[in-house]
């Protein structure tokens, strides 16, 4: 019969996983540095490691414009078998299962490789990128104006730093950017790319699939998404937390306004079956769940968002890039600020309304349907501080930035 753990039993056996996990980093660290000298490193190619059970972000549109390109054989590799598979019939021959013979003597043969997922060494296993062998690419998930990585506290409890994956070069949208991810990563900020993120070039080019709306067709509708961050070290985020929040009296509105509301959790609160995926929507006729499993790729949707809801979720940053309103509900911006914390003052730097309740939020939702051009102004102040380009050439400048090292 199981019993639930005691505080000092939950500690005792959190210390063993954390003291098992640095000496296994540790050993595998020491394990590739001397492998990978006895290996030749063939400077062409550019390993696409993928970390998740999907494709998508920065490493889908790099990969995608370089695999165009004859200066690299570009690869994508993952340890995922579903994912293996579904790639292999996309990218046949352009695609090898980590684990496997073939996969450990073709990483160990690269020089450059690439990820946008992997803050810890963990995600890698059985493999270890060390910096000091790789070139070790980190193109990123998220573009900040929370506190990353060594800069908050759950990356300094526990020694948990040394778990940390080290990069050689990482890709930034701004200077800002650049001093935020330099902090965050002991990185040198000369080492840190101004070159925009591949993703946005696909939002530059604001394109719509035909196959995504014949697949969902309210997608042909006004559409709202709705997509909290993850609260690392603090209880879940909760989808439309006001206490005069009405289900019936949404969906009427929804129904008036012929538009849908598709919400989104983070992944990692999915993974843990968080309350963000026990959130019932089964008596709503216009609010949906849109989570990953129904849309692997968020960048493909939002060409289709006409109004963005958040937090302090980083895809409003690069949601800015299509000049579209954005609600904010930072229901609990002080203890996120005390946890987390944040670079910049949340209200000057977020351009959009705040929602505090229910009858706000309907309000604010229904001004922006009907006149999307309010706040156009202080969106395009804030974009231009986030994004130095706005010229969908981002993959051309980080390939052409890979192509310099390996000269």
């Amino acid at each position: 019969m199981s019993h639930k753990l005691s505080k000092t039993e939950w500690f005792v056996n959190f210390m063993q996983k954390i003291i098992f996990l640095h000496m296994l980093i540790f050993v595998l660290r020491n394990f590739y540095y001397l492998l990978e000298k006895l290996v030749r490193k063939d400077k062409r190619i550019a390993l696409f490691f993928l970390t998740e059970k999907y494709y998508y972000d920065n490493s889908k549109y790099l990969f995608e414009y370089m695999r165009q390109k004859d200066d690299f054989k570009s690869i994508l590799f993952t340890a995922n078998k579903t994912l293996y598979a579904t790639l292999q019939d996309k990218f046949p021959g352009e695609v090898v299962y980590a684990w496997s013979l073939k996969g450990l003597f073709l990483f160990l043969r690269t020089r450059n490789v690439i990820i946008s997922y992997g803050i810890s060494a963990a995600p890698f296993f059985p493999y270890y990128l060390h910096e000091k062998c790789k070139h070790v690419i980190y193109l990123g998930h998220g573009t900040p104006m929370k506190k990353m990585g060594l800069q908050t506290e759950v990356w300094q409890k526990y020694g948990k730093r040394y778990q940390m994956q080290k990069y050689s070069y990482m890709a930034a949208c701004s200077p800002l950017e650049q001093v935020i991810h330099g902090a965050g990563f002991n990185i040198d900020m000369n080492h840190v790319w101004v070159s925009g993120l591949p993703r946005n070039d696909y939002l530059l080019s604001a394109s719509k699939d035909e196959k995504l709306t014949d697949k969902h067709t309210y997608l042909n509708q006004k559409v709202i998404l709705y997509a909290p961050t993850w609260r690392e070290e603090t209880q879940s985020a909760e989808f439309f937390p006001f206490q005069d929040f009405d289900s019936e009296q949404l969906d009427a509105f929804l129904e008036k306004e012929q538009a849908y509301i598709l919400l989104r959790g983070h992944k990692e609160d999915i993974k843990r079956a968080d309350e963000l995926s026990h959130f019932d929507v089964s008596k709503m006729k216009r609010v949906i769940k849109a989570d990953q499993d129904l849309f692997p790729d968020v960048y493909e949707l939002l060409p289709y968002v006409d109004i963005l809801v958040t937090d302090y979720s980083s895809i409003w940053i690069d949601y800015l890039l299509l000049d579209r309103p954005i609600v904010y509900i930072p229901y609990d911006l002080e203890e996120y600020k005390k946890t987390k914390g944040l670079f910049l003052d949340f209200e000057k730097n977020t351009p959009g309304y705040k929602a505090a309740n229910y009858k706000e939020f309907e309000n604010q939702i229904e001004t922006y349907l009907q006149k999307p051009q309010e706040h156009a102004d202080w969106r395009k102040t804030i974009r231009d501080m986030y994004h130095t380009h706005q010229d969908g050439e981002s993959s051309r400048r980080v390939y052409q930035l890979i192509k310099e090292l390996n000269q």
